[in-house]
């Protein structure tokens, strides 16, 4: 009998890392809807764009050993969000994310996949990109009692600061037979962009995304779903009443005048 387990919606922050080197392409091509992440890669200007956030520069290194297990083709890449403190924009990778069916393998047996994406993310109007974060969603399917300890998603990233300033981030998110649910924050993650530990925003975060499946004996492992969302400075509501503000004195600044 075969049981079937979630491996559940993680929300970490994105990790970063200085060592990416990315094109300097900038969003000219602006495409809309739900777009393959093959259609988007085949021009490094294409883009995708909601609100303030312009998303481009995508790349896809597929596995080196098996390429054809995930395709960029297969892969759905959509925006999503509303800008709101709640619900701030970012991008979706959903679909043909990888699916590793070892049910019937050998004892002691483990199937794996490992693959990378790769895009920019730039920030408009006067937005800065402050940090990253990214939900992942996933499925085991088990024809033992329990899921074998070797099958497990990792999604690690990688991302820097597109002009040089040494701003990083960086984190791991890891869901396995005994995580079902939101972990804390990793001891070696650092999830705001930062130079040596001191915040720092930027306009243009280049992000690396290597995901790996690994399905042992008896199991059958499939992720469904990568979510990336963008915190910015300032904040949404902060800078509606810093506008609201500037509003605010030039309308206090127009009646002095008028009294004058």
């Amino acid at each position: 009998m075969q049981s079937r387990f979630t491996l559940g919606l993680l929300l970490v922050g994105i990790i970063v890392s200085a060592g990416t080197a990315f094109a300097d392409s900038a969003c000219l091509n602006v495409l809309s809807g739900t777009q393959s992440l093959a259609a988007l890669a085949a021009d490094s200007n294409n883009c995708l764009v909601i609100g303030d956030k312009e998303f481009f520069n995508f790349q896809f290194i597929p596995d080196a050993i098996n390429p054809s297990a995930v395709s960029s083709t297969g892969i759905a890449v959509t925006t999503t969000g509303d800008g709101t403190p709640n619900n701030l924009y970012g991008v979706d990778f959903g679909s043909q994310l990888g699916s590793l069916n070892n049910l019937t393998g050998s004892l002691g047996s483990v199937a794996a996949l490992d693959y990378e994406i790769k895009y920019s993310v730039q920030a408009t109007g006067g937005f800065m990109v402050s940090d990253v974060w990214q939900l992942i969603n996933g499925s085991a399917l088990t024809s033992n009692a329990n899921l074998n300890p070797n099958s497990g998603i990792t999604v690690s990233e990688v991302a820097t600061d597109h002009a040089g300033s040494g701003s990083t981030a960086n984190s791991t998110v890891t869901i396995n037979p005994n995580v079902f649910k939101e972990p804390p924050a990793q001891a070696n993650d650092h999830l705001i962009l930062n130079i040596a530990g001191v915040p720092t925003p930027v306009i243009r975060a280049d992000i690396t995304k290597d995901i790996r499946l690994d399905a042992g004996a008896g199991d059958k492992v499939t992720l469904s779903l990568i979510e990336q969302r963008f915190s910015q400075v300032p904040e949404p509501r902060t800078y509606a009443l810093l506008l609201g503000l500037g509003l605010a004195a030039l309308l206090w600044k127009k009646r002095a005048t008028a009294n004058a």
